[in-house]
């Protein structure tokens, strides 16, 4: 008897591990096949900066991968409010590309494709700045070697 009950034990542990294990691989998020950013953001860096009020983003993933990019202005640290959004759907080519509007400040982008149960995202932040600064830059001459 006591080996019966052992046995309906380890049985029913079993299954209901198994259970949550299939559940949970249902549930889990794949990549989007070929998904790739190749220009308009570096990934690597945690700021990138920018006196252009627009940036050509451009990428790779699979034919029918809806890609969706969104500009967010984070310029007042207490609030991020979406600025602008884009939304590509990937052709035959397994190619897409969309200019995005700046904002001046900094702008938190993210470059999300879905595809079916399939998502990947990449997120960076583009800091652009103003015209006044770049007047200022522009004036001084640096030479190497100058040390003034």
């Amino acid at each position: 008897m006591k080996r019966f009950l052992a046995f309906i034990l380890i049985a029913a542990s079993i299954l209901a591990l198994h259970a949550v294990n299939t559940f949970a691989a249902d549930t889990d998020i794949l990549p989007v096949d070929n998904f790739a950013v190749t220009g308009g953001i570096n990934t690597e860096k945690a700021c990138d900066i920018t006196f252009d009020s627009t940036r050509l983003i451009s990428g790779t993933a699979s034919k029918d991968t809806v890609v969706t990019i969104s500009v967010y202005d984070i310029t007042d640290p207490d609030n991020k409010f979406l600025d602008s959004s884009y939304s590509i759907t990937v052709g035959s080519a397994g190619i897409f590309s969309q200019s995005v509007d700046l904002a001046e400040g900094k702008n938190y982008v993210i470059v999300a494709a879905s595809n079916g149960n399939k998502h990947s995202e990449v997120s960076t932040v583009i800091n652009r700045k103003g015209r006044f600064i770049k007047a200022v830059l522009s004036q001084y001459i640096a030479l190497p070697g100058q040390n003034k």
